[in-house]
């Protein structure tokens, strides 16, 4: 079964966070909401107060995952940033080559300065982003050689959670997710 790691740091955007566990879910990829945290809780405050229990803490993330995702928000980024157990994870699956998804800040604050876009394609939040090398101005952005999806900000949290799943399962898979969210392609 294919399966994405998402990481749940105090801080993190609420929709971006949320939007892709919720679309890779429908999608039927097994999803592991991993709980960034300094002291080893599960419950995560993101950044506009919602609370989650995360499924495991990322110490507990041993497993090999198809796509690890990255949301942003500021203290979210930094969060995941400066978690030496993600960043590890991260490192490895680019060395891998397998999917690494980010939105918002975390494009440039988290990737970049980890040296994981490289010279992918990659956008995200304007003014987070002078790091990366290749920025596009659009609003998602899969770049299949380098295995990095990536995304502007909140508002696009929903293309941004069907550009990962496309990464990660068939064309008929995302279209049926679509279909069932009512979404429509402009």
């Amino acid at each position: 079964m294919v399966s994405a790691l998402i990481a749940f740091a105090n801080g993190s955007e609420d929709m971006e966070a949320t939007s892709v566990a919720s679309i890779l879910d429908r999608g039927g990829v097994k999803v592991t909401r991993a709980a960034i945290t300094a002291d080893g809780s599960r419950e995560v405050t993101l950044s506009h107060g919602m609370k989650i229990v995360c499924d495991k803490h990322i110490s507990e993330c041993n497993d090999v995952y198809d796509m690890i995702v990255i949301p942003g928000g500021l203290d979210g980024s930094k969060n995941c940033a400066d978690c030496a157990p993600l960043i590890t994870m991260l490192k490895e699956q680019k060395a891998a080559g397998r999917y690494i998804g980010a939105i918002c800040a975390a494009p440039g604050f988290v990737l970049a300065k980890h040296d994981l876009v490289g010279e992918a394609r990659a956008t995200g939040y304007p003014g987070c982003c002078d790091s990366i090398k290749h920025y596009t101005n659009t609003n998602t952005c899969i770049d299949k050689e380098y295995k990095l999806v990536t995304g502007k900000g909140p508002a696009l949290s929903i293309e941004f959670g069907l550009a990962c799943l496309e990464a990660l399962v068939p064309f008929d898979v995302v279209e049926q997710v679509k279909t069932g969210m009512l979404f429509k392609d402009e």
